[in-house]
């Protein structure tokens, strides 16, 4: 079973008015949300100030915690002690200036003590013994511990004070009596190292190094399902936006409307109807779509993410799509008087309609549960079935519809001056899409009247 429980200790007291802050947060609900989105289900606060005005106001926080006062300038080993009577099953060990990527704390709380007093969260692919243990480099950010551990502090020499120091002498190979005859608490014995997905950092709570950190903090809160394009706008694009709006009051849904703002007046510059307003609302385009990167990138990085909000985000994307190209139709006719332009545009609108209500639905069906989800469970739907050649089209296309992408096309297509060309092939788009949603959700409803497996 996965471990439930946790140890966080706050000796630096990262709940103070002006404790030091991790892309908007201060470092202690940092951890405590980085907890609680792995999946622990109640943890122990120990030392600094009570942590209520900080984590009972914030409504992210769902987390159960409990807070142990100690001494005015405890060591970590003796903030262990105070706590442990509370523990009698494995827990994890993490600190308030512990910064721990997404996945890695997940990861280590479905790990395996295996007889161990002690297990150490180390990069996968690394051999490292303890990186970062020394206090210059501020020690290891995260821990698999036992219960016994908690007994071994208590018999601990009392000039040991880090937890780091603590692991070592148990490492030191000293006999303990309690433990199974033969068995000892040095060596590999009884510690050893789990590698983890994701990012671990060194604790810190310098501020030098936190906005370091903070420059990689986006490049670990990726989706799985971000390409080429994707990791461009946000890493290399949108990167000074995001950290400037992470450290603003700025909602997620509040940028997703901007990003509606801006597709507005995109539409309304492409229905002027020249070259000239073209690149404009071309330009516009691009923003609104740079904006729909920052929003969901913001909802990861602040805790922010709420299924209102996914289904905000992705009826403003069909929204964008409606401004300009409906803008673009109009922007034709007033340009050339041709009415097939608006022909054109009625059919696209007749397809945005339809893929609109069957996205709507697929979404719904396939991932009610986690709605954030959707773009993975597609493409691994589309994978298994590879051998269609619909649903290979479908994965081989997909991402030309996506808004990382479909913004490059505007603009090169509005500089060549080939609008006309570029309705005709989104119109298509949007019929295709409509067609290949509907004929991709046999999939899915197989899948739902699939008869439960035997136990």
């Amino acid at each position: 079973m996965p471990v439930s429980k946790g140890i966080l200790l706050n000796l630096k007291d990262a709940a103070a008015p002006r404790a030091p802050r991790l892309a908007g947060l201060p470092l202690l609900l940092r951890a405590v949300l980085t907890a609680q989105r792995a999946g622990l289900e109640e943890l122990f606060i120990v030392g600094g100030h009570h942590p209520g005005g900080l984590l009972t106001r914030d409504p992210r926080g769902k987390l159960q915690w409990h807070w142990f006062p100690v001494e005015e300038e405890p060591d970590e080993l003796a903030a262990l002690r105070a706590v442990g009577h509370r523990l009698n099953e494995p827990f994890v060990l993490l600190f308030a200036d512990s910064i721990i990527g997404p996945g890695a704390l997940e990861a280590l709380l479905h790990a395996e003590l295996n007889a161990k007093l002690a297990r150490i969260a180390i990069h996968a692919g690394t051999a490292e013994q303890l990186d970062g243990a020394s206090p210059a480099s501020g020690g290891v950010s995260l821990y698999l511990c036992s219960a016994q551990l908690l007994k071994l502090a208590e018999e601990a020499p009392k000039e040991l004070k880090r937890v780091d120091e603590f692991i070592q002498w148990l490492e030191g190979g000293k006999a303990d009596p309690s433990l199974t005859p033969g068995m000892t608490t040095g060596g590999t014995a009884r510690v050893d190292r789990v590698e983890v997905e994701g990012k671990l950092w060194p604790r810190t709570s310098d501020k030098q190094a936190l906005r370091r950190i903070e420059r990689e903090f986006a490049h670990f809160n990726l989706k799985p399902s971000d390409g080429i394009f994707a990791r461009f706008n946000k890493l290399v694009v949108a990167e000074s936006l995001i950290r400037l709006a992470v450290r603003t009051p700025a909602t997620p849904n509040f940028i997703t409307a901007l990003g509606l703002l801006f597709a507005l007046f995109s539409g309304w510059a492409f229905a002027e109807g020249s070259y000239a307003w073209s690149l404009a609302g071309a330009f516009l385009a691009y923003v609104s779509a740079i904006m729909d990167h920052i929003d969901g990138m913001v909802a990861r990085l602040k805790f922010l993410e709420s299924e209102f909000g996914v289904w905000f985000e992705s009826a403003v994307d069909y929204l964008s799509y409606f401004c300009i190209f409906v803008g673009m139709a109009i922007g034709l006719y007033r340009e050339t008087g041709f009415a097939p332009h608006l022909v054109v545009g009625g059919l696209f609108l007749f397809g945005w309609v339809l893929s609109f209500v069957l996205q709507s639905r697929q979404r719904m069906l396939i991932s009610g549960d986690n709605p954030t989800d959707y773009p993975n469970r597609i493409h691994t739907a589309l994978e298994k079935h590879n051998q269609n050649l619909l649903h290979w089209f479908t994965r081989r296309v997909y991402f030309l519809v996506r808004r990382a992408v479909l913004p490059y096309f505007i603009l090169l297509f509005c500089l060549l001056d080939l609008r006309v060309l570029l309705l005709g092939f989104v119109t298509l788009g949007a019929n295709m899409v409509w067609l290949m949603i509907f004929y991709n959700n046999r999939l899915f409803r197989q899948r739902e009247h699939r008869p439960a497996e035997a136990d």
